[in-house]
């Protein structure tokens, strides 16, 4: 007969742990090893890891690594930027020929053949575009010249300033000369002083028209210049008046008004 405890023992049976897949032995030789298992590894050097810094320099190390970052990012922006500048073509620039310091302050300016003319306090001066040097002067006025034009001639140069008061002059400029031709509208009673409003001459000098007011009128004023006349003055200087100064004045007889219907009527309008 057998006993109660070693029937007991029978049935309870330790649990058994099996593998439904054969195990398989690996063969001693490299060649049969799996190819897989080497990709999937990985050698680490356990010096190289880096330890998890612990807060507060964890945070402290990702704000200067976010500084970094962004900091490098303008640093590419503007190295782009500046390779897209240097890359464009750049406009000519072209420095000044002379330069030149004025005494004065000056109020208007006019460019004919080789000459600048700068208007200013009491008259107005020439210059050359070469070199800048100043080759006349006139300055016989009480007040300032506000505007000045300048109208090639061919060889000579008609010169027009215009003071504060509204006076127009007209000058003629021949080669080592400056001649005052003619006042437009200067008159001794300066009650019956009329103001230039503007004032236009033609191309090539035939012709100079003056837009004028004075006592309450406007009024248009056109002159026939005698080019030829004043060429003739100058090339003799024995026939103008002062024929040593080197501004001398031509005969005034020589600048004469247009009169027609037309001019008539234009004045009779503007009153």
């Amino acid at each position: 007969m057998s006993s109660p405890k070693g029937s007991q023992a029978q049935k309870t049976r330790l649990p058994s742990f099996t593998r439904k897949v054969p195990l398989e032995v690996p063969s001693p030789t490299e060649k049969d090893w799996s190819k897989d298992d080497e990709e999937d590894y990985v050698f680490k050097d356990p010096d190289e890891e880096l330890d998890s810094l612990p807060q507060p320099y964890r945070m402290i190390n990702k704000l200067v690594n976010l500084l970094f970052d962004r900091s490098w990012e303008v640093i590419e922006e503007r190295d782009a930027l500046r390779k897209s500048e240097l890359s464009r073509i750049r406009p000519t620039v072209y420095p000044p020929v002379v330069e030149s310091k004025l005494n004065k302050m000056p109020n208007c300016m006019a460019i004919s053949q080789d000459y600048v003319f700068i208007g200013g306090a009491r008259g107005f001066s020439i210059h050359s575009l070469f070199n800048a040097k100043q080759i006349y002067v006139w300055e016989k006025l009480k007040v300032d010249v506000t505007s000045i034009c300048a109208t090639d001639l061919g060889s000579e140069i008609l010169i027009a300033p215009v003071d504060e008061i509204g006076i127009v002059r007209l000058f003629y400029l021949y080669k080592d000369g400056l001649c005052l031709i003619k006042a437009i509208n200067e008159v001794e009673d300066t009650s019956k002083q009329s103001t230039c409003l503007k004032m236009e001459i033609s191309q090539g000098g035939d012709f100079a028209a003056f837009f004028l007011q004075g006592a309450g009128d406007i009024w248009l004023d056109v002159y026939k210049l005698p080019k030829e006349s004043w060429l003739k003055e100058v090339e003799h200087p024995q026939l103008s008046i002062n024929p040593k100064k080197k501004v001398r004045q031509l005969q005034l007889n020589t600048l004469d008004a247009m009169t027609s219907d037309n001019l008539e009527m234009g004045r009779s309008l503007g009153h």
